[in-house]
């Protein structure tokens, strides 16, 4: 009796200890809910704060436009509740492992996530225009830490100030509220996940082009301008490479006109796309590393457009490519990557500061966002059945032989495996350019990388050309295969591009196939790039616009004869290190069919002749017909205030050019028509009629031999 007495209160007290510690695990409980909600909560807000941000502030701020679509206001929401909610997730955790003081600890935790969040904001804004590589440095990485700071401290002072309302809070005594709320967070999560699934699938119609009524000539063709970002003329094996990289291209190459000697006015994208377009120069169409090409200058696609053609461009360039540099102008449909998902994700904080470096780490080392060229291929399909019974432009920028030279498919191994150590020593994702020779194997690698990417890009443009050739258009089809530049593989102690101006990053694959081009032609003049621009209205408009004594068809016309003064090509390039002053910037090379003159940023003026001989420091010869090349080199670093640069550097460049003209940005609203009024449709130039301006004296041959 005695022993049953004692085992009551024995008992009543392990069941006292038995309820304070399913209290405290209940609580615990509570308590981890509770910060996994609020910090999924935390995290929409912020999300929604950055999709506003990223909307309305282009990266950089010169862009016409921002680099994101609307599906960023469910993608950088969506992101933000994953991402605090595993924050949310820790600090519950450890909230509820406290069994003292759990109100002191409950505010702390709660200051931290408010610093957390201060965080991700200050980095969002004020990081936005530093790219992915620069961003763990020791100035960048205070930005974050300043932020933690000042939230966290914001935090701690509102609790004192609403104490009370933070005891209850912190209390944990019930999980009924909580169960309302975990429910509209999820509603919330599924509709952003719906946003985002849901996305923009179509390229955007740029719907505000004016229409036109002009009509069209009889059997206009179909013009298809492809171009391979970062191609080398030397690396296509119709150019005499000792590896099959482009055997396809070969193919269609012997179907058509190759030129051998195709020269970009430009080293890097935006540029000589932008010359491609407009017909000028770099400094004279003004578009640079933080400048987009000017608005109120007539481009390629505008033109086309408003003689009746329908136009769409397709393009994955990541940095350079987005309608926000001026690229889409003239363009009825254009596609970049500012709408897809990935690129959306890609520019929010949370996977710049960790997706973006656990997938180069963990996955691979390339950017998330990349698109490949069977993606662009898709969407080119897309358009392609949909398109109207017009004319059409169609511009492809594919970017896949782009450094680090990884394809993510079979063909990483097509001609040897590209080393983690090279791609980490070259690449643009973090801003690496090695100044020096590689290792032997490092090199080896990196090349035969490059020449993966190659033959994967070849498959891609054969199945893209394919299709083109499948539907009744083709025999109205004129398509032009050609690159924006090169790449350097330690030529002239350089990698990668838009540093230089080598003929490794200046000398492109050019290729014209289709209706009324001569099958099997290979042309070994000098072609420049820019002169695309003349060569598609001719092929476009005809007698139209009398552009044929700068059309590269000029190239394959019966009778034609080469002019000795038309023999060279000017390229440009700015440095846009921020340490060199802007008057000092610009590279310019000049090349001829025997000699390559390149003046660099201070004034040196050097020459190569082949690949024999190495760059040497020259000295201008002093007879009188040797001015023109050296004005040639000095003018060409001025801006554009008159057509005279034109006539000093060739005076035939363009013979439509004889008399002085100004400079007249501004768009004309006068509709298009035929002769020579046209011109200042197609060129922004207001032009006089060409009589008046006597052309000076030409030397003898193109270019004198210089002396060392």
């Amino acid at each position: 009796m005695d022993n049953q007495t004692e085992k009551v209160p024995h008992n009543e007290k392990q069941a006292a200890q038995n309820d304070t510690l399913l209290t405290n695990r209940a609580q615990g409980g509570v308590a981890l809910a509770w910060f996994v909600l609020t910090g999924a909560t935390v995290g929409l807000l912020v999300g929604a704060l950055e999709a506003a941000f990223l909307s309305f502030s282009p990266r950089p701020a010169t862009l016409l436009e921002p680099d994101v679509h609307y599906v960023i206001w469910f993608v950088a929401p969506l992101a933000g509740l994953v991402l605090f909610g595993l924050v949310g997730s820790a600090l519950g955790l450890v909230a509820a492992r406290q069994r003292r003081s759990r109100h002191i600890w409950s505010t702390v935790l709660i200051a931290t996530l408010a610093g957390c969040a201060a965080a991700y904001l200050a980095s969002a804004v004020y990081l936005h225009p530093v790219r992915q590589g620069d961003l763990i440095s020791l100035r960048n990485l205070a930005i974050p830490l300043v932020g933690f700071v000042i939230g966290f401290g914001c935090a701690l002072l509102l609790a004192r100030i609403i104490r009370s309302r933070v005891s209850s809070v912190a209390a944990f005594e019930t999980a009924r509220p909580l169960r309302y709320w975990a429910l509209a967070l999820l509603l919330t999560g599924i509709t952003c996940v719906v946003g985002v699934a849901v996305g923009p699938a179509d390229p955007r119609s740029l719907s505000q082009l004016a229409q036109t009524s002009v009509p069209l000539r009889v059997h206009s063709p179909n013009l298809v301008l492809i171009t391979l970002d970062t191609v080398r003329a030397d690396h296509v094996s119709a150019y005499g490479y000792h590896r099959p990289t482009t055997p396809n291209l070969d193919r269609w190459a012997a179907r058509g006109v190759l030129f051998e000697n195709a020269i970009a006015p430009s080293p890097w994208t935006l540029t000589t796309h932008a010359s491609i377009f407009t017909g000028l120069l770099p400094h004279q169409h003004g578009a640079n590393w933080l400048v987009p090409l000017d608005t109120s200058v007539r481009t390629l696609a505008e033109i086309l457009h408003l003689n009746g053609y329908e136009t769409a461009g397709f393009t994955s360039n990541l940095y350079y490519g987005q309608a926000g540099w001026g690229m889409q102008q003239g363009f009825e449909v254009y596609r970049d990557d500012s709408g897809s998902r990935q690129h959306n994700l890609a520019m929010t904080m949370a996977s710049r500061g960790l997706l973006q470096p656990l997938y180069q780490h963990l996955v691979r080392y390339d950017l998330l966002d990349r698109r490949k060229a069977e993606e662009v291929n898709r969407d080119v399909r897309r358009w392609f059945y949909r398109r109207s019974n017009r004319p059409f432009f169609l511009f492809i920028n594919y970017f896949d032989a782009h450094d680090p030279y990884l394809t993510g498919t079979a063909y990483d191994t097509r001609f040897g495996r590209i080393s983690r150590s090279a791609i980490w020593q070259v690449n643009s994702i973090d801003g690496v350019r090695a100044r020096g020779p590689l290792p032997p194997d490092d090199q080896e690698a990196l090349i035969a990388g490059y020449d993966n990417c190659l033959a994967y890009l070849d498959q891609q443009l054969d199945q893209l050309l394919r299709l083109l050739a499948s539907s009744p258009a083709w025999e109205d089809t004129i398509v032009i295969i050609t690159s924006d530049h090169g790449e350097a593989f330690g030529e002239h102690g350089r990698y990668g591009h838009g540093w230089t101006v080598g003929r490794e990053v200046l000398r492109v694959p050019l290729v014209f196939v289709g209706r009324g081009v001569p099958a099997g032609l290979r042309i070994s003049h000098l072609a420049r790039l820019r002169e695309l621009f003349p060569t598609i209205l001719e092929l476009a408009l005809g007698e139209r616009v009398p552009l044929q004594h700068v059309s590269l068809r000029r190239f394959w016309t019966p009778g034609f004869q080469a002019d000795p003064h038309h023999a060279f090509v000017i390229s440009e390039t700015m440095d846009n290190s921020p340490r060199v002053e802007p008057a000092t910037r610009m590279c310019i090379s000049l090349m001829t069919p025997q000699w390559h003159y390149l003046q660099d940023r201070h004034g040196r003026v050097d020459s190569i002749a082949g690949r024999a001989i190495p760059r040497r420091k020259l000295t201008w010869p002093t007879p009188r017909n040797t001015t023109r090349p050296r004005n040639s080199f000095g003018s060409s670093c001025e801006p554009l205030s008159s057509i005279r640069f034109a006539l000093g550097a060739a005076p035939s460049i363009y013979s439509l050019w004889t008399g002085p003209a100004t400079l007249s940005c501004g768009k004309s609203p006068l509709p298009p028509c035929s002769g020579l009024p046209l011109l200042s449709v197609i060129s922004g130039w207001e032009l006089p009629r060409p009589t008046s301006l006597p052309m000076p004296p030409l030397p003898a041959a193109p270019f004198p031999q210089m002396r060392t």
